[in-house]
């Protein structure tokens, strides 16, 4: 069920087979063995891939919760055991959060690691379905699809601004508009990050094409490229109050579009397990939070 699964999730038996480690013609043979207990075929000819025919859609509906209640179990059974082996996987196209979370996930017993692994949207979208991680926190959210078993949750925002070099003409101002800072060089993440995901369509409905020269996602190299000249950047205001040296050198952004918001996804076959409940409330806690420290209501 799993080989059949990933090869419905992928369209392409190839591609499927290169990612499970086996030969194609076994992962062919394994699916024709399915539709011969079925008894009918479950998939159809898509151009090069494959797709799944109306039947196909019902035995993978079902095999996705088969797949789950099995995971469930022997997430079950670690607990039981005391086994150290369970994991929560988060997934997240910003790290601006990473060293708080990870901070405020160290003080609890949680009896379960943690991975954070930095992707971009649609990368998280194919990790849900395929059940490869629990959880994303993306910006822009994840549209919730109850056909993927995808559920989404609007839980953070936060507010774009600039952070102007050592000496620049422009420190002191509590507004900028991007007029002022065009033809200046700019340091940002890289495309498809969330900041970018927000950015791009405010640089074309204001016909802004800045000169960039460095795209980075790490953020204390983007703030150390400021601050050696190199020009300036966009950050957040989560990133600033994480790093207070640099306020007296950061303007707000007199662009309404630059609140980002960010959402929650979860797998919903997940969410009868232990692990995933107990992650759930804690994260949900974490940035309601958040949100009252840096907008006092979580309002705005």
């Amino acid at each position: 069920m799993r080989y059949f699964c990933l090869a419905a999730e992928m369209q392409h038996f190839t591609k499927a087979a290169d990612r499970l480690g086996v030969a194609q013609p076994f992962l062919t043979k394994v699916i024709k063995q399915i539709e011969e207990e079925v008894g009918g075929e479950l998939f159809e000819k898509n151009g090069r891939g494959v797709k799944l025919n109306a039947c196909g859609e019902v035995f993978y509906k079902y095999a996705k919760r088969t797949l789950a209640d099995i995971d469930r179990l022997y997430s079950e059974m670690d607990y039981v055991f005391e086994r150290k082996e369970r994991r929560i996987t988060l997934l997240c196209n910003t790290e601006a959060c990473f060293p708080r979370l990870t901070g405020a996930f160290q003080k609890v017993d949680a009896g379960y690691a943690l991975t954070i692994l930095h992707k971009s949207k649609d990368e998280m979208v194919q990790a849900l379905v395929r059940g490869d991680a629990q959880f994303a926190l993306c910006c822009p959210p994840i549209e919730a699809d109850e056909s993927l078993n995808i559920e989404t949750q609007e839980i953070f925002y936060e507010i774009g601004c600039a952070l102007l070099p050592p000496g620049h003409r422009l420190i002191g101002k509590e507004y900028v508009t991007l007029d002022e800072l065009r033809g200046e060089p700019l340091i940002t993440m890289p495309p498809k990050s969330g900041m970018r995901y927000k950015l791009d369509p405010v640089f074309d409905k204001y016909d802004f094409h800045p000169e960039i020269v460095l795209e980075t996602n790490d953020i204390n190299i983007a703030i150390e490229a400021v601050n050696s000249g190199w020009g300036y950047a966009f950050l957040t205001t989560l990133i600033v109050d994480d790093h207070p040296e640099i306020r007296d050198r950061v303007v707000q952004l007199e662009v309404p579009e630059v609140k980002g918001i960010f959402g929650l996804s979860y797998n919903t076959l997940f969410e009868n397990e232990r692990n995933f409940s107990d992650f759930k409330a804690f994260i949900v806690q974490f940035l309601n939070d958040l949100k009252r420290r840096l907008y006092g209501s979580g309002e705005q």
